[in-house]
C-alpha cells in the first residue's frame, strides 16, 4: 500500500512492512484498528497536504511547524484530534485556531463519555453502529465525531479510544 500523507509516500509491500516514512502512516493505522485488517494487497490512498497561509508546510519553504513545539502548549490528543478531524484525502491550513478549536473538541467529546448514551440505544448500540458506519463510509472521522459528540456514552468512549485521544 503506497499512502501520501503531507505530500510524502508510504510503501507497505505485501504481506510485510517496508515503510519509507512511517511517521505518515497513521492513516493506514486507524484503517487496521478500525477494520482489524492489516493491509496485505497493494493500494494507493492519497492524503491531503497541509499548508500553513496556503503554502504546503515543508521544511525548504521554512514553515514547517514541529509536533514537540505543539505538544509544549497542547496536550497529544488535541494534536491528534487536529489531524484526524478533517477529510483524509482533502488538503488543509494549519493555523494555531484550528488547534484551538481542536483542544476544545477534545474536551467536549471526553465530556461526552462521562454522559449515558441516549435512551433506546441499549448500551449505545444505534450510536456505536453510526459511529462505525461513518468510518466505514470513506473513513468519514469528522461525521463520526459529530454522532459520537452528540450521542455521547458508549458511542464517544469508543471513538475516542480508537482514534487514541485516551
Amino acid at each position: 500500500m503506497a499512502l501520501h500523507a503531507f505530500g510524502s509516500s508510504v510503501d507497505v509491500q505485501a504481506g510485510g512492512a517496508d515503510l519509507r516514512f512511517p511517521h505518515h502512516a497513521y492513516q493506514a493505522g486507524l484503517a487496521e484498528a478500525f477494520t482489524g485488517v492489516a493491509p496485505f494487497a497493494r493500494a494507493r490512498l492519497s492524503a491531503g497536504t497541509v499548508r500553513v497561509a496556503g503554502v504546503k508546510m515543508a521544511k525548504s519553504a521554512g514553515n514547517l511547524v514541529l509536533v514537540s513545539d505543539l505538544l509544549k502548549d497542547y496536550p497529544t490528543a488535541a494534536v491528534r484530534l487536529l489531524i484526524l478531524d478533517r477529510r483524509w484525502d482533502q488538503d488543509w491550513d494549519y493555523d494555531l485556531a484550528g488547534l484551538d478549536a481542536a483542544a476544545a473538541r477534545l474536551e467536549r467529546l471526553h465530556a461526552a463519555t462521562g454522559r449515558p448514551g441516549r435512551p433506546g440505544g441499549g448500551h449505545g448500540g444505534a450510536a456505536v453502529a453510526a459511529v462505525r458506519g461513518a468510518l466505514a463510509n470513506d473513513l468519514d472521522v469528522p461525521a463520526a465525531l459529530r454522532i459520537a459528540e452528540d450521542e455521547g456514552g458508549q458511542a464517544a468512549r469508543g471513538l475516542g479510544s480508537l482514534l487514541g485521544l485516551w
